[in-house]
């Protein structure tokens, strides 16, 4: 693995909202889902690439991954994993990635704060915070001990504001 993306899920709707009242059922809201295609059009603009999704079986990041996915010029292969559900430990993740190593850019697609941390442990810091939709891309000095550099931090209220030409997203969520 050479690269490592983190996406924190879109906005998802509040548990009172949620008609199962189960965590795991939230879903992204309609903003959610813009902008979370507004990133995955950007990301192309950055002629950037993945080749594997990863993302929490929790209905708001799967549907994150999805929506995604869905707006890239190249799809990735996309697969849910348990490793990055709602609560899981640095140490939980890393060992969940050590099957993927073979695999040279890989998307995570998350919650908080287990992505906040184990994006802190690859940069060698305590926790880099990200709100909702925010993508970082970390590239490994080594993938044995996950460590890298962070390469760049987009956040929701950056994609709020671009202005895309291929594709374009109308509207100005």
């Amino acid at each position: 693995m050479n690269e490592i993306f983190i996406l924190r899920h879109g906005k998802a709707e509040e548990a009172i909202e949620t008609k199962s009242k189960n965590d795991f059922d939230r879903k992204l809201t309609i903003e959610g889902q813009k902008r979370t295609k507004k990133l995955g059009l950007f990301f192309n603009s950055l002629e950037e690439s993945i080749d594997l999704v990863l993302a929490s079986s929790y209905l708001r990041a799967k549907e994150t991954a999805e929506i995604f996915v869905d707006n890239q010029n190249v799809k990735p292969k996309l697969e849910i994993v348990e490793f990055l559900s709602a609560g899981s430990s640095i140490r939980e993740i890393a060992k969940g990635l050590l099957d993927y190593q073979h695999i040279n850019k890989v998307l995570l697609v998350g919650h908080v704060p287990d992505l906040e941390l184990f994006l802190g442990k690859l940069i060698g810091a305590e926790s880099v915070g990200l709100k909702k939709g925010a993508l970082a891309k970390v590239v490994l000095n080594n993938n044995i001990n996950f460590s890298g550099r962070l390469e760049w931090l987009i956040t929701s209220l950056i994609v709020k504001n671009i202005k895309l030409k291929d594709k374009e997203v109308t509207t100005t969520d």
